[in-house]
């Protein structure tokens, strides 16, 4: 009895060493930009999904020498960030590669999160009334990066008063937007980091249009409560982008745009007309983009928008090509089969039916987690109204070796 016991126990080490030995570690320091340690980080690592999306895989903060270290983590490759918004660091920070490996000791790294971040106050007029102008959406550009949108009216709506952090130790071009003015562009200077500065300018107001039309089907009656939205084409940031609806006799009025072109998108799902398929090449029967050009004499632009035939609705289902259990959490993408670059997805918590183009030829290709995407599957042409099933087996994904 005795020897068995020791047996018993010998291998239950040996199994909890094994399971340990199946996931790494990642341990290291964070620096700022001059070298030294900073406390109170978060660090965290993640790994892309199949959908786009990032899979936590852990986290830690730094300690009083900027020291941290993440366990239990699965081998493979990961992005590793660190971020603190209150010390002026916030979550943009780049992100740095980490392979990790079942192996001791961790994987290591030292992260360099640069300067602290620093803050800009806006201060903008009407340069005729100077009065305030309050509503403001900001893009900032340092140099040799993207940028980004700041939405100081929505933030300011929500009770977020803080001025909006942006980097520091290099030139920024700050655009300027608002509703009915003419955007203005500003190179700042470098900002120190955690400096606050004011940022004093003027907007000008522009000459703005308007899109008034009816909405119709494909028999010419008008279609009641359609979102209209017109999309600006332009380079630079319209603030006058609001959908709008259709009245009882399928009337609509779209207000305060700035001279331009805009592409209209019509959209009223409930009564079987999406967005989804508006423009599809070679389709004859689905509705044409409609473009319309706003001049800048501050003139309506009356048009027609042909919503087209009323869509199908199709029941799509996936199931386990194994165990065929119904799956849920569903992407069900819908591609033009004329053109290979035009459609769009639809998420599904649960199996339910969707609407779907009629007079026209698609394809389906269903995808879930851990399930390798499904073929695409031909679909020919549906009638309006008319109600289909889809069934697609998917069959998981092999876990790499």
């Amino acid at each position: 009895m005795r020897f068995l016991f020791l047996t018993f126990a010998t291998s239950i080490v040996f199994l909890s060493l094994s399971a340990h030995s199946q996931t790494g570690c990642v341990s290291g320091v964070v620096i700022d930009y001059l070298g030294q340690p900073i406390k109170g980080m978060r660090v965290g690592v993640a790994q892309h999904t199949w959908n786009g999306g990032q899979q936590p895989a852990g986290s830690a903060v730094t300690d009083e020498s900027g020291a941290f270290e993440i366990d239990d983590i699965p081998p493979g490759n990961y992005e590793l960030g660190a971020s603190n918004d209150a010390l002026g660091y916030p979550g943009k920070l780049p992100l740095r590669q980490v392979i990790v490996t079942a192996s001791v000791p961790c994987t290591t790294i030292t992260y360099n999160a640069g300067p602290r971040a620093a803050n800009l106050k806006f201060t903008v007029r009407d340069a005729v009334s100077h009065k305030p102008v309050t509503d403001l959406t900001v893009h900032v550009s340092a140099a040799g990066q993207q940028g980004s949108w700041l939405p100081i009216g929505e933030w300011a709506r929500a009770g977020i008063t803080e001025p909006p952090q942006v980097a520091s130790l290099t030139k920024l071009r700050i655009e300027i937007a608002a509703r009915g003015y003419s955007p203005t562009t500003i190179d700042v200077p470098a900002l120190k980091p955690g400096e606050i500065r004011e940022l004093v300018a003027q907007i000008h107001p522009k000459n703005l249009g308007c899109i008034t039309g009816t909405a119709i089907d494909d028999s010419f009656a008008p279609v009641k409560s359609a979102t209209i939205d017109p999309r600006f084409l332009g380079d630079t940031y319209a603030g006058d982008q609001t959908p709008v609806q259709t009245d009882e006799r399928g009337r609509f009025r779209a207000d305060a745009l700035r001279p331009g072109d805009y592409d209209l998108y019509p959209e009223n799902e409930a009564d079987g007309f999406s967005r989804l398929w508006v423009g599809w090449l070679n389709q004859p029967a689905l509705p044409k983009l409609l473009r319309v050009t706003i001049p800048t004499t501050s003139v309506c632009e009356n048009v027609t928008v042909n919503m087209g035939p009323r869509g199908a609705w199709m029941n799509v289902i996936a199931i386990d090509a194994d165990t065929q259990e119904p799956l849920s959490s569903l992407v069900v993408t819908f591609m033009n089969s004329e053109h290979s670059r035009q459609g769009g997805s639809v998420a599904l918590a649960e199996p339910k039916e969707v609407l779907v183009p009629s007079h026209a030829r698609f394809t389906v290709q269903v995808r879930a987690e851990g399930y390798r995407a499904s073929k695409p599957v031909q679909i020919e042409q549906l009638i309006p109204g008319e109600r289909k099933t889809l069934t697609v087996p998917l069959r998981r994904e092999i876990a790499p070796q």
